[in-house]
């Protein structure tokens, strides 16, 4: 059956090609709306028009001129020169009475294709009585390359990715308006290429680049009903999804990070192939009782598979000089049941008082096993087998009661309940022996947590939103303690005759206490303080003229206990990691003249990173962490009133980066600043009677 699988999936890869007929689609429809736009438009007293065309698409082109660093604008930003498509929309609305018409509406909206770092197609059609689609397609250029991240001591970048990603949705409802029951049909897929990078070590003597070629495929297929019966809206789903990777990681003749030793890889060959596939239900139901009790519930079931295989060959010399062939050959699979139910309750107790209850479960079984092989010439050979397992079992109920005592006050309070059991168990023993009963692990987790928020109108014209949330929250990983944290934001909007004010803050305090189970014993602790500050200001004076402005201040720090190598046993240290980002932005919109009209904006990320903090030295144990910069982007754009069916627009983009962060400075690493001007000009034509309503 799993060959059976795999063959339809690689059929499908071949015949089906989602993005190039998508984009072929799409200029199809363009072409043809442009003849449309092109042809004589009756008036709208034409009560004999069948078809009412209205949209509009504007297309151009865009230069791109870096004076810097490419690899970190591109890794920003990653535009290009050339052709673009800008936001473009069609409707096509068929008035007509006829039972043969293939559609009562057709929307088409794009964006993003050519020169841009990604860009989708959507589209919507529908014959009211009798079906409605729905598609997404979507195209993500994926590029990073800096170097602040993963950085070996000959500064090559050791971690980046050079990507495409095409990625769509295709939804068919049948019978849509019918309230007793409807259909529903949906495919998705992913596809991913593309080349990268990632880094191995060697006998923990030194670390070396792994160069990647991306090769990932998934598609979905769901087939889905809705119906009413005995006042309950029921819904129910079943899907399918199918996953391969294919991924290669090679490297040959490379000296590594450390270069004044003996340690070189002279080839290494990695192939990692693996097919999954997971079978999944959703299925929900809700009801409202005499407009007082609402019960909705939800369940997911869910059940994934995988087979893997785990080849590599790695011949290096050690440190002394030998030529050594490593050999890893490892053939396993997998596979989790997970169920997931949601339960809510909601009683309108009074016109002024309501109270819900929201119950979560979360629980899924993972087990897995494999046949290890390593072989090390000169040197040993080892033969096992290997088998996990892992039961998670999570429960939560949220109790909330809302009042509104008037118009202008009104407030709830909350509190949340978790449980979590988990057990993992894991055998190990040699290839060809039986494998013990496994003794899991187990351990109990409970949490409380206090919610509260309020919503109040000091006048008619201000309204103030303010929550808080504090308590535990629980940890996936299980030998750490629970998060203690505090949350709290509040929310202010103003508005007069042409003005509009809005100023909130963001306050988060997140703790994490653990202690080692080593002895003697010592105590770990991660500390996170979060400040967000922020206001805008809205003003349209007369028509002509739209001016809106605002700042934002993002303050944070943070303090984890490590561990860190310094040339012996690891030593208890200290990371910090510093954000004090200052962003400030304003926007114009000016109409001088009837057929003219102006935008200008500009935008400025400063972040002053650790301040005057000085940088510790490499054998310190303390870990400074900041990464100061400012990002300048101001942009105007002039845009004429051609005719009826045409606009004309020229703009300019400048990016200004700069940077100097104190781990650049400590390890000689040359900043990387750029600067990049991005002018454009591009062409928006009318089409049907988007150009009459202008």
């Amino acid at each position: 059956m799993a060959f059976a699988i795999r063959k339809s999936i690689r059929s499908m890869d071949r015949c089906f090609c989602p993005p190039r007929f998508l984009i072929g689609a799409a200029a199809s429809f363009v072409f043809a709306f442009a003849a449309v736009g092109q042809s004589p438009t009756p008036t709208p007293a034409d009560g004999n028009e069948r078809f009412t065309v209205r949209g509009s698409t504007e297309i151009g082109a865009r230069w791109v001129d870096v004076d810097g660093n490419e690899n970190k604008f591109r890794s920003d930003l990653n535009y290009k020169r050339g052709f673009r498509v800008f936001d473009s929309s069609f409707s096509i609305e068929d008035t007509s009475s006829s039972g043969l018409k293939a559609f009562d509406s057709l929307t088409l909206m794009s964006s993003g294709w050519g020169a841009d770092p990604n860009g989708f197609v959507r589209a919507s059609m529908e014959r009211t009585g009798f079906y409605r689609f729905d598609t997404n397609v979507r195209r993500i250029v994926y590029f990073n390359n800096v170097n602040t991240h993963a950085i070996g001591n000959d500064l090559r970048n050791l971690h980046n990715a050079n990507r495409r990603r095409n990625f769509g949705d295709f939804e068919l409802t049948l019978l849509p308006q019918n309230p007793s029951y409807r259909f529903r049909v949906g495919y998705t897929y992913n596809l991913a290429d593309g080349t990268g990078s990632t880094s191995t070590r060697v006998s923990r003597g030194d670390v070396f680049p792994v160069y990647q070629d991306l090769d990932y495929k998934a598609h979905d297929l769901r087939l889905g009903a809705d119906g009413k019966v005995l006042g309950f809206n029921l819904s129910g789903t079943y899907g399918f999804r199918s996953f391969k990777d294919r991924t290669r990681y090679t490297l040959s003749d490379d000296p590594g990070d450390v270069i004044t030793n003996n340690f070189r890889i002279e080839t290494l060959t990695r192939f990692h192939p693996t097919d999954g596939g997971t079978h999944f239900g959703v299925f929900s139901l809700q009801r409202t009782f005499a407009e007082v009790v609402d019960l909705s519930a939800r369940v997911t079931h869910s059940s994934t598979s995988d087979d893997f295989t785990f080849n590599e060959t790695m011949v290096f010399r050690n440190a002394t000089n030998v030529q050594v062939t490593d050999t890893f050959d490892i053939v396993g699979g997998s596979k989790r049941l997970q169920t997931r139910t949601d339960l809510g309750l909601t009683w309108r107790v009074t016109s002024k008082f309501r109270v819900s209850n929201v119950f979560n479960f979360d629980g899924f079984n993972i087990n897995g096993g494999n046949t290890f092989q390593n072989v090390v010439v000169p040197g040993t050979t080892t033969l096992q087998l290997n088998y996990t397992t892992t039961r998670y079992r999570r429960y939560s109920n949220t109790l909330e009661g809302d009042f509104q005592i008037d118009r202008r006050f009104g407030f709830n309070l909350g509190w949340r309940y978790t449980n979590r059991s988990v057990a993992l168990g894991i055998a190990t023993v040699p290839f060809g022996t039986t494998i013990p009963p496994i003794v899991p692990e187990e351990a109990e987790n409970n949490t409380h947590a206090f919610i509260a928020g309020t919503k109040f109108m000091p006048t008619n014209n201000w309204t103030v939103y303010a929550d808080v949330e504090a308590g535990k929250a629980d940890n996936v990983f299980t030998r750490l303690a629970n998060y203690e944290f505090a949350n709290f934001r509040v929310r202010s909007r103003t508005h007069f005759d042409k003005v509009a004010f809005n100023v909130s803050a963001i306050t988060k305090d997140n703790d994490n206490p653990g202690q080692s189970v080593a002895a003697p014993s010592s105590a770990f602790v991660t500390q996170i303080r979060s400040r967000i500050f922020s206001g805008s200001v809205d003003w349209d004076p007369i028509r002509e003229v739209s001016i809106s402005a605002g700042y934002d201040y993002h303050w944070l720090t943070s303090e984890v206990s490590v561990l860190i190598p310094l040339g012996g046993p690891a030593t208890p240290g200290l990371s910090q990691y510093f954000v004090r980002d200052n962003y400030f932005f304003v926007d114009g919109r000016l109409h001088p003249h009837k057929r003219v009209s102006i935008f200008g904006s500009f935008r400025w990320n400063k972040d002053t990173g650790a301040g005057s903090r000085s940088v510790p030295p490499l054998a310190s144990p303390l870990i400074l962490s900041a990464y100061p910069m400012s990002f300048k982007t101001p942009e105007v754009r002039g845009t004429v009133r051609m005719n009826r069916y045409l606009d004309w627009s020229v703009g300019y983009q400048y990016f200004g980066y700069s940077e100097e962060t104190p781990q650049q400075i400590q390890y000689g690493i040359t900043p990387q600043n750029y600067r990049a001007h991005l002018p454009y000009v591009s062409l928006r034509i009318y089409l049907g009677r988007s150009s009459m309503d202008r």
